[in-house]
């Protein structure tokens, strides 16, 4: 249905079921003719809905599409309450839930186009007369704080942008009619400092006018605590057919498009699900699709080429994209890159995933300063970030990155920048604390960028010295197991008893490291059950109970066992965890380190090189 055609249904269904009832209401406190009333809530609506039913994204070009209509971009998301799940496809089943509804839902998951529609369905049918507020109003429109009268004012200048002959007496008057449906999009984004009494006036608006329906939206930890009314719902990622639907919407229907959606519904949804359930980071899949005609298998290269689309998003020439100017004009994409990844590794280190405009400006200028960038100003180069590349999202009075993962990605990617030397402090501060144990990803991209070098710098100090003491023990096998790990646990399943070993540290996680990246073919024992079925049984003789878990300290807690059983039960430990096998690997590999350092080092002839590369 076009929007033409929708003005017309508004005209005809919505002063019959939603604006006559409002009018009837204030003609008979207030005298008002009929007409009076009505034309200027049909006017709202027209004006209005033509307002709302365009949009613009990434990726649907510079033509605004519509929301609902003919060549529809919007695709219906699911929202949960105590785990059950409600469609959106219109407002009405929601509200029987209750009147007053908190959506939350995290960034790009698709709240603010939820509102838009839930604003054109609602005006189409006519149930309410529809009022949509952007939450972000506030803060410039609250000087002297947040009440129940500024949202009243801010409601009322909503309808007037949209040209309404209706004068303020009529409209307070007409809130007691219960035909408004106001919706209140981005809580989130009121300033900390406004948050809690931006809730109470809401609250308070809501309770003087209580039979209005109200919606809010907001992400979540945003301080709502004070809309006390309020049913919280939370937003449902994207399913697969979902996803599928809203990629088939994106461009107009061509081979590239049928081509995405097929592997986003054969095998790229599952592989990259953290992305494809999120509509904006879905659509950033898509743009990488379309300039690449494949997905990337590898993590790092999935990363690179997102961003590459997405720079070039400005530059017109794919279809489907806007034309757009970055401001920061002397820089080239590997600067604008360099400088993003510099911001991205200072934040990654000290756990810092949003930020105050003053904490990333300062971030900001700090590289550039670094980068020798003396022609760069901090603050169009976040514009840049934010309305160019879309790496940075302004969530609030908060800037955060788009996704997490894309700090972690370009932090790997400064680190892959730096000295040999300079790599080797960072990993030999990292290795001893259990930071690494969370960040396998940082690990894991940083290795697929430069597997060389990270192996070099990250493990091979470490496995070396763990390597020469092992060798100097008469039992090494046992002597190198009890370097990694310091105990076992015991866990009860529901196929029964297992064991997990308890790692000690930093010699674990250089080794742990070691058998993830560069010993990925790492061979198993024969039988494994029989061999856990054997250590078990050793440990049922001799327990440590740590809490309420079975735990078994490897030095002091065997002690009942005679010392021949003990040589046997250490055995099945090493044989269990390949002990044998993975100092068979690191031997080997330290060797052929040795073997290509001596090549490059060496004045010898071409063959030798080529051998040892």
């Amino acid at each position: 249905m076009s929007g033409y055609a929708i003005s017309e249904e508004i005209s005809r269904k919505a002063i019959e079921r939603a604006i006559s009832p409002i009018a009837e209401f204030c003609k008979k406190g207030l005298g008002v003719a009929r007409v009076t009333v009505g034309s200027s809530f049909v006017r709202y609506l027209e004006n209005a809905v033509k307002r709302y039913n365009k949009i613009k994204t990434i990726a649907t070009g510079t033509e605004p599409r519509p929301i609902i209509g003919e060549n529809a971009l919007y695709v219906h998301i699911g929202v949960s309450y105590r785990e059950k799940e409600y469609p959106t496809t219109a407002v009405d089943p929601l509200l029987k839930l209750n009147r007053h509804l908190l959506i939350e839902g995290t960034g790009g998951a698709g709240k603010s186009m939820m509102m838009r529609y839930f604003f054109l369905d609602t005006a189409y049918r006519g149930n309410y007369v529809p009022i949509l507020l952007e939450l972000r109003r506030i803060s410039g429109a609250a000087s002297d704080g947040v009440t129940m009268q500024s949202v009243l004012e801010l409601v009322y200048a909503c309808m007037q942008e949209f040209n309404v002959a209706l004068d303020r007496e009529q409209f307070e008057y007409s809130l007691a009619s219960g035909r408004y449906l106001f919706l209140f999009d981005g809580f989130d984004e009121v300033p900390d400092a406004l948050a809690r009494p931006t809730a109470t006036a809401i609250q308070a608006f809501c309770s003087k006018y209580p039979n209005n329906p109200c919606i809010v939206t907001s992400r979540p930890y945003a301080d709502t605590s004070s809309l006390e009314t309020f049913l919280p719902l939370d937003t449902m990622p994207l399913a697969k057919w979902q996803a599928v639907m809203l990629a088939s919407r994106l461009w107009d229907e061509d081979e590239k498009t049928r081509e995405f959606c097929h592997q986003l519904d054969n095998t790229l949804f599952e592989q990259h699900k953290d992305f494809a359930q999120n509509p904006l980071l879905l659509t950033m899949m898509f743009l990488t699709f379309m300039r690449n005609q494949s997905i990337p298998e590898h993590l790092c290269e999935f990363y690179q080429k997102a961003y590459e689309a997405l720079y070039s998003a400005h530059d017109n020439q794919d279809k489907g994209v806007f034309k757009r100017e970055f401001k920061c004009k002397t820089l080239d994409e590997r600067s604008f890159a360099s400088l993003f990844a510099y911001f991205c590794f200072q934040s990654y280190f000290k756990d810092e995933y949003e930020f105050t405009e003053e904490q990333i400006l300062a971030y900001l200028d700090k590289g550039i300063k670094k980068q020798g960038l003396t022609d760069v100003n901090a603050i169009a180069y976040l514009d840049d970030l934010k309305n160019i590349v879309c790496m940075i999202v302004r969530d609030g009075n908060l800037y955060k990155f788009s996704h997490r993962s894309f700090q972690t990605y370009f932090a790997a990617i400064y680190t892959s920048k730096l000295s040999d030397e300079e790599q080797k402090r960072l990993f030999t501060n990292l290795f001893p604390s259990s930071w690494w144990h969370s960040n396998h990803d940082y690990y894991e991209l940083l290795y697929q960028i430069v597997p060389e070098r990270f192996a070099a710098n990250a493990l091979e100090e470490g496995l070396r010295a763990l390597q020469s003491e092992t060798n100097a023990n008469p039992d090494p096998d046992l002597f190198f197991f009890r370097r990694i790990y310091c105990g076992i646990t015991v866990i009860g399943l529901e196929d029964g008893d297992h064991i997990a070993f308890s790692p000690q540290q930093p010699d674990h996680n250089i080794t742990s490291l070691f058998i993830k990246f560069i010993n990925n073919r790492r061979c198993f024992a024969g039988d494994r059950d029989e061999l856990e079925k054997r250590i078990l049984d050793y440990l049922n003789k001799s327990i440590w109970f740590h809490g309420d878990i079975p735990f078994t300290k490897l030095d002091t807690g065997l002690v009942s066992i005679p010392d021949e059983e003990k040589r046997a039960f250490y055995q099945n430990l090493t044989d269990f965890m390949c002990i044998r096998q993975i100092r068979a690997a690191i031997r080997d590999w330290l060797a052929e380190q040795e073997k290509k350092r001596a090549a490059r080092e060496s004045s010898g002839d071409l063959s030798t090189l080529l051998d040892a590369l």
